[in-house]
């Protein structure tokens, strides 16, 4: 029959790779699903019934079609390896400039900075000793520079393939990432510096350059998502909301950068701030970071990791309650600010219950109770995300406790201590709470899912690679030294010191994260990693290791022809890959034309034998 393949078999196992190898016609539907240049000219070392689950396809309508093409042995529509036109190649990889973008910014005026001035408030022993204006362009690098760049590089890779369709105007959003490039630029450089009015000017520049950009990466997905002509699902509900937080946050930043630095004293900037930074914050973490996490990992936390899925009404349900909340908790801050009355801190403190409560109740099953049904070393970044998160969330319900309650009873013998006992708020405290929902869980998810996204893109097997151990402790140790001394320096002088020490292992631990992720970016594959261009015969020179990791069906053959160490699979990762088949012939005993030609039939399902003799090697 024309529609049964006449080679391997295709079963839900088989890898993409070995597939595309043995029936390169079925490209084409896996590109309609997604693949759309994933993975290089034989995509992502991923099973067939992995990539229906990352995708959302069916697999047994996925294995319908994938039979259906190999059995026609036609390839008439574009496969990989021809020629795609610059949009593809554009949309393709565009995400590499986003998250290079992104970890550029973390490493100088986001993490990096943001551990100079932790240096500065611990010498000082004191959290008010920085300008506002230098701690709000820190904030503002790593809100739009580490998480905002590495979301729209996130959302204009995977949204399309979410959807099965491509992405709107590849060109529209290679032109967001020089406005928001600029824009961050503009804004770090101009509002520390905002006395110059030049600089000043630069700074609003900036921002409207930033809200450009927002508003066309928001204007593109809505078309992306619109051309598929997919209904939207749940998960999608909390990406769009996040979507318009972002846009929100942005102009509202404006403002307040307009606001604070058209004041001339002390005495008039501190009621702006007082008033209207907070509900900055939550829109910004809460309302576009968080939620923009959540729905990506309803979506694909299930997928990638077998992490519990909740039922549909469960997340509806929690989309509306932290929503609302989101909302809540902002304007009612506002509202008590501006009016003073103490009216507005019970539906504040309402707000503040529910989205800790709907938060921690969706996600509660991805973190320490996760029972994940597959082995990755992204998995511990995620689990250890929500722990972070749920922690915050803990912390922020407990905070008129600390404030009003444990403060008071147990006194302090520091400055910001005894101030926080005065003004009935702990800079420490609500920083802390700040400081384990942005790097603990906002920073840990990019790190977990840039690790398992990139390699995968890049056609790199992740099971190839180091488990990122050391950045994964770090940055962990460096969040936790950060959240629990600072809240101790409203007691002790003593805690300064080591809170300050926090930020030099937070920035060590993403910068050998970074040049790991930029490495495969660039092209890096790890030792003995199958050659990513394919095999036309396999001849007496080629190694032994390097045949099995491209064509897995000769390994039985071999082990059944003597080569019995090949069934430790260390030894074909290590020195099966230095040794050739001409060497191993020799060492075995067996005959090298025989074996080549065992080879070549089982690779490629050759009819007629390859000869190749020792003497014309």
């Amino acid at each position: 029959m024309s529609d049964t393949p006449q080679g391997k078999p295709i079963e839900p196992h088989m890898m993409l790779p070995d597939l595309l190898r043995e029936y390169p016609q079925v490209r084409p539907v896996f590109d309609r699903y997604g693949l759309r240049g994933c993975g290089g000219v034989h995509g992502p070392a991923e099973s067939i019934e992995y990539f229906a689950r990352a995708h959302g396809v069916e697999l047994d309508r996925l294995l319908d079609e994938l039979r259906t093409a190999a059995g026609s042995r036609e390839v008439s529509l574009p496969v990989a390896g021809q020629e795609r036109s610059a949009m593809d190649a554009l949309a393709d990889g565009i995400y590499r400039r986003f998250f290079k973008g992104g970890l550029a910014i973390v490493l100088t005026a986001g993490a990096t900075w943001g551990a100079l001035l932790l240096t500065r408030i611990a010498m000082a022993h004191d959290f008010t000793a920085i300008s506002i204006h230098d701690i709000n362009a820190h904030g503002h690098a790593q809100i739009f520079g580490w998480v905002g760049m590495f979301v729209m590089g996130f959302a204009y890779q995977a949204f399309p393939r979410m959807k099965h369709t491509h992405l709107w105007r590849p060109d529209l959003a290679n032109l967001t990432f020089y406005l928001m490039l600029a824009g961050i630029i503009a804004r770090v450089i101009g509002e520390p510096l905002y006395q110059w009015p030049l600089l000043r000017s630069l700074a609003v520049a900036g921002a409207l350059a930033e809200i450009v950009a927002i508003g066309l990466f928001i204007f593109i997905i809505l078309n992306t998502f619109w051309q598929s002509g997919k209904p939207i699902e749940v998960h999608e509900w909390y990406i769009l909301a996040s979507l318009g937080f972002f846009v929100i946050q942005a102009v509202y930043e404006l403002g307040l950068l307009v606001a604070t630095t058209a004041v001339n004293t002390l005495h008039e900037l501190l009621p702006l701030v007082a008033t209207y930074q907070s509900p900055l914050r939550d829109l910004q973490i809460h309302g576009f970071a968080m939620m923009i996490i959540l729905g990506v990992g309803l979506r694909m936390f299930p997928a990638l990791f077998g992490f519990h899925s909740p039922s549909t009404q469960a997340k509806g349900l929690a989309f509306a309650l932290l929503f609302v909340s989101i909302l809540g908790e902002a304007a009612f801050f506002i509202l008590y600010r501006v009016s003073g009355e103490r009216g507005w801190i019970g539906p504040l403190y309402l707000c503040v219950l529910v989205l800790a409560a709907s938060s921690i109740a969706l996600t509660g099953r991805w973190g320490l109770l996760a029972r994940p049904t597959e082995r990755d070393r992204s998995i511990k970044f995620i689990r250890a995300a929500i722990v972070w998160l749920h922690l915050s969330m803990v912390m922020l319900v407990a905070a008129p406790l600390y404030i009003h309650l444990y403060l008071p009873a147990v006194g302090s013998s520091t400055e910001g201590g005894q101030l926080a006992l005065q003004i009935g708020f702990s800079h420490a405290y609500y920083g802390a709470v700040r400081h384990a929902i942005t790097v603990g869980f906002i920073s840990l998810t990019i790190l977990g899912m840039a690790g398992k996204v990139v390699p995968t893109l890049m056609g790199v097997d992740v099971r190839r690679l180091r488990p990122l151990w050391l950045p994964f402790a770090l940055v962990n140790t460096g969040c936790a030294m950060r959240v629990f001394f600072q809240i101790a320096t409203d007691r002790f002088d003593w805690a300064y010191p080591l809170s300050g020490a926090s930020g030099l292992l937070e920035v060590t631990g993403i910068a050998i994260w970074g040049v790991h992720i930029v490495r495969i970016m660039h092209g890096w594959q790890p030792a003995g990693a199958p050659a990513s261009e394919p095999m036309t015969r396999i001849t007496a020179d080629d190694k032994i290791g390097l045949i099995v990791a491209r064509y897995p069906r000769t390994l039985p053959m071999l082990i059944d022809r003597g080569f019995k160490p090949l069934s430790n699979p260390i030894a074909r990762r290590t020195v099966a890959m230095a040794i050739s088949v001409r060497q191993a012939a020799a060492q075995h005993g067996v005959d090298l034309d025989e074996l080549l030609d065992a080879l070549n039939r089982c690779a490629f399902g050759q009819p007629e034998p390859i000869r190749e003799t020792s003497s014309s090697q």
